[in-house]
């Protein structure tokens, strides 16, 4: 696989090296070395059976943005670990998710991620440890 080189920190570049956001209609709001924020509009190809934001798809978000905000530091990471809680689901609108550093180490960063939607509900929650691959 080739290895692309993209300035982390614009999030035009960023979302244009990243399929899979573009994908899930995902776009970033913000990057930072300490938080980043990515929305999403519910489209129907996001849905569940029950007509409902696949849970996937909610943990993904989550999963996107604490990548983002621990890349923001320029160096490479993988998620390592997370616990998940979902806690609610939407069939509609904007959903927004958030990553916050916990900590950030030498080699492992710890990220919280929360997803809510458009009016403040919470629907997801995480913690991600994210592992450096570059020092």
């Amino acid at each position: 696989m080739e290895d692309k080189k993209f300035n982390v920190l614009s999030p035009e570049e960023y979302l244009a090296n990243n399929p899979f956001m573009q994908h899930n209609h995902m776009y970033i709001t913000e990057i930072g070395t300490e938080t980043s924020e990515i929305r999403m509009e519910v489209h129907p190809d996001g849905l569940n059976i029950m007509g409902q934001v696949h849970g996937g798809l909610l943990y993904s978000l989550a999963d996107v943005v604490t990548g983002l905000t621990a890349r923001a530091d320029g160096r490479k990471y993988v998620t390592q670990s997370a616990h998940v809680n979902f806690i609610g689901n939407v069939s509609a609108g904007l959903i927004i998710a958030k990553g916050d550093i916990v900590k950030r180490g030498r080699s492992i960063v710890i990220v919280r991620g929360i997803v809510t939607d458009e009016n403040g509900k919470l629907l997801l929650e995480t913690t991600t440890n994210m592992f450096c691959l570059s020092k």
